[in-house]
């Protein structure tokens, strides 16, 4: 069953983006929603790592109706006189298939960069369904629940150049998420973001990760946004710490 985990996950991936192209298509006429937004960030971060510098995220999401699409891309560095002291990148998509007016399914794939916390290729694939518990006109709430396949390159997490590869693993995991909007009034949001993806071979590496952001809208093409980002690994690579912290202060521009 495990072998084949990893080639069931891909599969059904790969079959939907292609149905979204050829639905997205036929339905000309409804002119589906699209919203994108570029953010410019100061980024300061701690753990692993304890750099200040300025990051880039550029997000896309057609709601699904019935199929959607979610594209995120992030990344920031930092150097110090010439020696990189800070590195990460995210690459991740998910294409959604309207159930219900209650119930979603989706197939996902990511890939990270982070030689400080003692990765240098991460690529999670993974596919589930998406619970929407409250739809109110303050609150927004699902809940995610998955299995996940991961490709993992280690390499040694030691500053200021971790590059040697001592490892590459993969595993069969799970994923459950929790998702939560507030609007606190006609133009702040309050978001939350819960991810915890354990892992079915080695139950004791299990990763904990949350994002919290408010957000102030100035206009409609223009917000100001101040995030924090945890990562929890139970069991770090090599001497990499447990928890990797990332604040920012953003300028998103919403098209």
């Amino acid at each position: 069953m495990r072998r084949w985990l990893p080639v069931l996950i891909l599969s059904l991936f790969v079959g939907v983006t292609p149905t979204l192209a050829q639905e997205a298509a036929e339905e000309e006429e409804n002119e589906p929603t699209w919203k994108g937004s570029l953010g410019l960030s100061w980024v300061a971060t701690s753990g692993n790592t304890d750099t200040s510098s300025i990051g880039l995220d550029f997000g896309l999401e057609r709601k699904p109706e019935p199929w959607g699409l979610t594209l995120i891309v992030k990344g920031n560095r930092a150097d110090d006189q010439g020696t990189r002291t800070a590195e990460n990148y995210l690459f991740s998509g998910r294409a959604v298939r309207k159930l219900s007016s209650r119930w979603d399914a989706f197939g996902g794939l990511a890939w990270a960069k982070d030689p400080f916390a003692g990765f240098d290729s991460q690529i999670i694939a993974s596919v589930g369904a998406t619970y929407l518990a409250v739809e109110s006109e303050r609150h927004l709430l699902s809940f995610d629940l998955g299995l996940t396949y991961t490709w993992e390159d280690q390499i040694s997490p030691v500053a200021p150049a971790p590059t040697i590869l001592t490892n590459s693993i993969d595993f069969a995991g799970g994923l459950l998420g929790l998702k939560w909007d507030w609007t606190l009034s006609d133009n702040a949001k309050f978001l939350q973001r819960l991810v915890l993806l354990p892992n079915f071979d080695e139950t004791s590496d299990w990763r904990l990760n949350s994002t919290t952001a408010l957000e102030a809208a100035v206009n409609s093409w223009l917000a100001l946004r101040l995030g924090l980002d945890v990562r929890y690994r139970n069991e770090p690579i090599g001497d990499a710490k447990s928890t990797d912290t990332t604040s920012t202060a953003s300028v998103v521009f919403n098209f």
